[in-house]
């Protein structure tokens, strides 16, 4: 089972425009979150409450560089923990400017499957050295799947019902590509209250989920442009994963009751 990591993904699927080739100069304005930001998030099984994710990100530094550490964590909690124990790990520190990465870690646990790799980059070379496969040469700028999280955040803007969105990043070891759907906007009931999301569909792979238009996903139609749920249906039900908690937006978020 790769739902906790799959879900690190989708969450980053939502963001980028249609060709767009990200860069400094074309997402510095209006920056949608700040140091000491925390977001948490349930996933659930029906009533059956299965796993937790969380991100939290603060300003450091990275070899005389000001940057941004993100931390971010996907695992399995109670009756689900123990039947399948699940603790996915991430790490990035990307430039506080241009957001692109340095450096990213990837330490996943999903029952006997493990998976850990580092990741160096130098974007001014356009290369990359992967602890597992060593050095590779890449056609643009690279985000990985956390640092792209935070940058393509800054994107969500101007769109159009039915418009189609490609992100490209470096995951798992190679690039990882994703169509998405904007599907317009929508007011969703949480546990927090009410609150009006933009709402995508990520296009993805037959055999994994029910179909190709099993995923959606809510992002809050705000300043902050957080992700607020994630719905799934596979062949063997629907899962869903939702804010809970967060602290330290940068703006204020409002949940109506």
């Amino acid at each position: 089972m790769k739902l906790i990591v799959y879900l690190s993904v989708l969450y980053l699927a939502f963001f980028a425009g249609h060709n767009i080739k990200l860069s400094a100069q074309q997402t510095s304005g209006n920056t949608p979150f700040k140091s000491g930001e925390n977001l948490k998030y349930i996933m659930s099984y029906g009533w059956i409450n299965g796993g937790e994710a969380s991100m939290k990100i603060k300003k450091s530094s990275f070899e005389g560089k000001q940057v941004y550490y993100v931390t971010a964590v996907g695992k399995t909690t109670g009756l689900a923990h123990s039947i399948y124990h699940v603790y996915d790990f991430y790490e990035t520190w990307f430039d506080i400017n241009t957001g692109l990465p340095f450096k990213s870690l990837m330490d996943l646990t999903e029952g006997k499957y493990k998976n850990y790799n580092i990741v160096h980059y130098n974007q001014a070379a356009k290369t990359l050295v992967s602890k597992k496969s060593g050095k590779k040469s890449v056609n643009h700028h690279v985000f990985d799947i956390v640092s792209a999280f935070y940058q393509l955040r800054k994107s969500l803007r101007n769109l159009s019902i039915g418009q189609e969105f490609t992100i490209h990043t470096y995951f798992h070891d190679k690039p990882w590509d994703l169509i998405v759907r904007y599907k317009g906007n929508e007011t969703i009931k949480t546990s927090l209250g009410k609150i009006e999301c933009m709402k995508f569909r990520p296009v993805v792979e037959k055999g994994t989920f029910k179909d190709e238009e099993a995923l959606d996903i809510w992002i809050s139609n705000d300043k902050n442009r957080v992700p607020i749920r994630v719905s799934m249906k596979f062949f063997v039900g629907s899962f869903k994963t939702e804010l809970t908690e967060f602290s330290g937006l940068k703006y204020p978020i409002h949940f109506k009751k």
